[in-house]
């Protein structure tokens, strides 16, 4: 705060939250001492705790804070000080005023009172000269002080203005999800740091200003969106369609199989708020529940009703694009025995140890299910015929040259193999399962250990 002397006007704000924010005040002084014709003018006004605006000319600010320190509990207690020559004054309080402010001869003081009549400070003119203030001079400085009145609220609410901002922006900031604002256009008005680090991969992009499509295009082509590899165009339509006509939540992934849970709303002026959740864990529980309820526990091949329920999809879908599909049921040959020789345990040591060898040898996308006890099923999407036998011979080979032991002692395994292959667009998942089951039997029939095929006429 600086404070000058002689005929400048000086504006001091004491702790109020905008710097120099109002020089309308600061003007105020020397407004007065024009209207007045007096050579001293000060206001000091209280707008909030700890917050005070004051404004001078013709004074120093020592002088300031002795007349006002002397005048406003004058202006307090009678509302307005009047006086024509304070060197003549009787009252002992007023004697103190002409004792402490030497220069000065003649004072006119009034409050500023706020709309609700609250007294917030004191505006007075100091003449140097004796000086009779008339009924105008009253009225004058009465309508400054309503003008500082207003100055003053104005003030106050660009305060709680700022203060609501700093306020709402530390709340943001503070939230542990990823928060948002756009306005009517679409144009990114904050976003609080979680956001920031949750697009890592884009977010120096995320400034002020920028829209929404540009901001999804930029994101794209950064890597930020894997659902987005091979379809650009049509995910960057899809997602701003999304986004300027919110409903339900939408997932999103994101890379590193992270994932969103996005929420967005319009507001009342045609704005939007958004909230990025991140479920990623949620979305491996999901999966890890989805594993459990599928899978066979033991061997972790699909259970019977999964294994059917997919092997049924990809065949509508192979009739579909006219693809051949292939499928195979597995049978461990004596399987009875080992059970009764070893063990039920050892039986299922076998069993687990049978089935990932299996998995081992078939391509991501073939399916593997236990229909039950020691029978499995594979189903081999775009392969047929001879291709199919040689799949088949692998597996029963990797079975038979298993080293399985349990409780330190050998166990010999080998598996019996019926293969049957989609055949006429009328075929069915059970029909063609039928089918291997009998060249399984057959394999079966002719002494184990075997791969064993069935065709249909055409």
């Amino acid at each position: 705060m600086t404070a000058n002397s002689g005929d400048k006007t000086v504006f001091d704000k004491a702790g109020c939250g905008v710097p120099d924010a109002y020089p309308a005040i600061s003007a105020i002084s020397r407004v007065a001492c024009v209207a007045l014709n007096v050579p001293r003018v000060f206001v000091s006004v209280s707008v909030g705790e700890d917050d005070d605006l004051r404004s001078f000319a013709g004074m120093s600010k020592r002088d300031v804070t002795a007349c006002a320190e002397l005048i406003v509990p004058e202006v307090n207690r009678a509302g307005i000080l009047q006086i024509g020559d304070i060197k003549n004054a009787k009252r002992v309080s007023l004697q103190k005023i002409a004792a402490g402010l030497k220069a000065v001869r003649a004072v006119l003081a009034v409050p500023v009172v706020n709309e609700h009549g609250d007294t917030l400070g004191v505006i007075a003119a100091l003449d140097t000269k004796r000086r009779r203030f008339t009924v105008s001079d009253r009225t004058t400085l009465k309508d400054i002080a309503t003008n500082v009145s207003g100055m003053a609220g104005l003030h106050r609410a660009a305060v709680r203005h700022q203060v609501a901002e700093v306020e709402l922006k530390d709340a943001m900031e503070a939230l542990p999800d990823g928060f948002v604002l756009y306005d009517k256009n679409d144009r990114l008005v904050h976003c609080n740091r979680r956001y920031r680090e949750i697009y890592k991969e884009s977010g120096d992009l995320r400034v002020p200003g920028i829209k929404f499509g540009d901001l999804i295009r930029q994101g794209v082509y950064a890597g930020q969106y894997p659902d987005a590899v091979g379809k650009k165009e049509e995910w960057i339509a899809q997602r701003i369609h999304e986004h300027q006509f919110p409903g339900k939540p939408i997932e999103q992934q994101l890379p590193g199989d992270r994932w969103l849970r996005i929420q967005e709303r319009r507001t009342n002026t045609g704005g939007l708020v958004g909230f990025r959740i991140d479920i990623t864990e949620l979305k491996r529980q999901e999966r890890e529940l989805s594993r459990l309820a599928w899978t066979d526990s033991l061997t972790g091949a699909l259970n019977r009703h999964r294994f059917l329920e997919l092997a049924e999809a990809e065949l509508a879908h192979s009739q579909r694009h006219f693809r051949n599909v292939s499928l195979l049921m597995l049978d461990l040959d004596n399987f009875k025995m080992i059970n009764d020789c070893h063990g039920h345990a050892a039986g299922d040591h076998v069993l687990n140890a049978t089935c990932k060898s299996w998995q081992n040898q078939l391509r991501g996308r073939d399916l593997i299910g236990r229909l039950g006890g020691e029978e499995f099923c594979v189903l081999l999407p775009e392969t047929k015929g001879s291709d199919v036998l040689v799949v088949a011979e692998r597996l029963r080979q990797i079975t038979e040259q298993q080293k399985l032991s349990y409780d330190g002692r050998a166990i010999n395994v080998s598996v019996s193999i019926g293969t049957a292959d989609y055949e006429n667009i009328a075929d069915t998942i059970t029909s063609v399962i039928k089918r291997a089951d009998q060249s399984l039997y057959k394999a079966k029939s002719l002494g184990r250990n075997r791969v064993e095929t069935s065709t249909i006429e055409a």
